[in-house]
């Protein structure tokens, strides 16, 4: 009895160790996967001591069936699995209604019917119709209106449908082929290509990818989207273009002698003040969009040709930050260039800032004023130590060394305010004028930019120019 049960301990060794073997792992159900030990999944070339590092994978369904079959002029052994067929790949799990695995060591699989792949580490689902699954190459492709879904860091759900999608597990990204959309709370992205880097939360996209927001369109040649920072990069002719609704500006004066009797118990109609869309464009080389919770956090960096078209203004910059829900706040350390369409001025320094909610502009390093006909001629020249824009009092002032420089000669003073609906400039502070003729000092005079006329008074003296 002794010597038989040696024997057949010996032949059951042999063929355990046997290269021609193949040992079929346990058939486990889908509550059992997460429960495989490293000790239990099979590689054959781990058993022959030799070959690359270990790949973990396991298998297992509700139902097996086994048979042998020629794939690519070799013969293998084909497993089929059904009833909540899966396969486990590091941490990565695939599941489908069936999978046909080739070899023990499932080096080759595909997917049919429903397929699914989770990857709870990276925050990211796959899902299509069918896929091929290649354990070397750490590679699922997907077919079959695939979808990447993943979550940002708020749980907010980002939707990515394309034709062709790759998933490269030991690279951890997602490649997205023949046309992209992406769909999530803040915008709809197309793109021919795009790719997921998936521990960066980034999606890379290029030719020209167009992102559809709340009344915000964005391209640019180069592109990426964190959807986890909510910063969108764009390069290379970029462009963001914004409608906005605005309240008309009340251009009608009233005559001071006009007056409207209102019986006492007549209830006044508050009236609405009229709005308007405004269509703002913003080009650069170079944009980095955030897009904040709360649309006046937005924040927007333009480097490299930096400009800003309105309908009744344009601004000009290597560089500057813009903020808000409309990014109409703005600040620069570059030179500036700010033109007012509507009263023909032209601002420029090289700190430039602009703030949005009080309609409020300040200018220092070199700042100057330039005042424009109708034509878009320069007329005259206004310099000083800084400027300030009052939009809702419609007045530039000046302060500090005012210099005004015009065909009818030089002003200078200490200050000088202009009142933009009047197109007239007001300048105070011991000023003087000086022309051919020679210098005349005064209180104040007063220059209409438009047709160049000027007024002096208040204490007016002249002396000779010396040469």
């Amino acid at each position: 009895m002794n010597e038989i049960f040696r024997v057949s301990i010996l032949i059951i060794l042999y063929f355990l160790f046997s290269n021609n073997t193949i040992v079929i792992p346990p058939l486990l159900g889908p509550s059992e996967y997460n429960s495989v030990k490293p000790n239990q999944i099979y590689d054959p070339k781990d058993q022959k001591g030799k070959g690359k590092p270990r790949i973990p994978t396991s298998w297992g369904g509700g139902a097996l069936t086994q048979e042998e079959k020629i794939v690519s002029g070799f013969p293998v052994t084909v497993f089929s699995l059904s009833n909540g067929a899966w396969i486990k790949h590091r941490n990565v799990t695939l599941k489908s209604y069936l999978i046909e695995v080739i070899g023990a060591d499932a080096v080759l699989a595909t997917l049919k019917g429903g397929v699914r792949v989770e990857d709870p580490e990276n925050r990211i689902t796959l899902t299509a119709s069918n896929a091929n699954y290649d354990k070397f190459q750490e590679l699922v492709v997907l077919d079959g209106r695939p979808t990447l879904y993943y979550y940002n860091n708020l749980n907010k759900l980002t939707k990515v449908t394309a034709p062709f999608i790759k998933r490269y597990m030991g690279e951890n990204k997602v490649v997205l082929e023949g046309g992209v959309i992406l769909q999530d709370p803040d915008f709809t992205i197309l793109s021919d290509n795009a790719v997921y880097y998936e521990k960066d939360k980034l999606l890379v996209l290029e030719n020209y990818p167009l992102f559809f927001g709340d009344k915000k369109f964005l391209t640019g040649e180069n592109a990426s989207y964190n959807n986890d920072s909510k910063v969108t990069s764009l390069e290379n002719k970029s462009i963001i273009v914004i409608q906005s609704t605005e309240v008309k500006d009340d251009k009608i004066k009233k005559d001071k002698t006009d007056s409207v009797v209102i019986p006492e118990n007549e209830p006044v109609e508050e009236k609405k003040p009229e709005t308007k869309e405004v269509t703002s464009i913003l080009s650069a080389d170079k944009m980095e969009s955030l897009t904040a919770e709360d649309p006046e956090n937005n924040l927007l960096v333009l480097s490299g040709n930096a400009k800003i078209y309105r309908e009744d203004f344009e601004f000009h910059s290597e560089k500057l930050l813009s903020s808000g829900k409309t990014y109409k706040t703005i600040f620069t350390e570059d030179r500036a260039v700010f033109w007012e369409k509507e009263n023909n001025i032209r601002m420029t320094g090289d700190l430039f800032e602009h703030f949005e909610e009080t309609n409020y502009t300040h200018v220092t390093k070199n700042p100057y004023v330039e005042f424009l006909s109708k034509e878009g001629e320069v007329t005259s020249t206004l310099k000083s130590v800084e400027l300030e824009r009052f939009a809702e009092k419609k007045e530039i002032v000046a302060r500090g060394n005012v210099v005004l420089e015009s065909e009818n000669g030089i002003i200078r003073g200490q200050y000088a305010t202009f009142y933009e609906e009047d197109k007239k400039l007001i300048v105070e502070g011991k000023p003087t004028l000086q022309n051919n003729s020679g210098i005349i000092n005064c209180g104040k005079i007063t220059i209409f930019t438009e047709d160049n006329r000027m007024i002096i008074s208040d204490g007016i003296g002249a002396e000779k120019v010396v040469k």
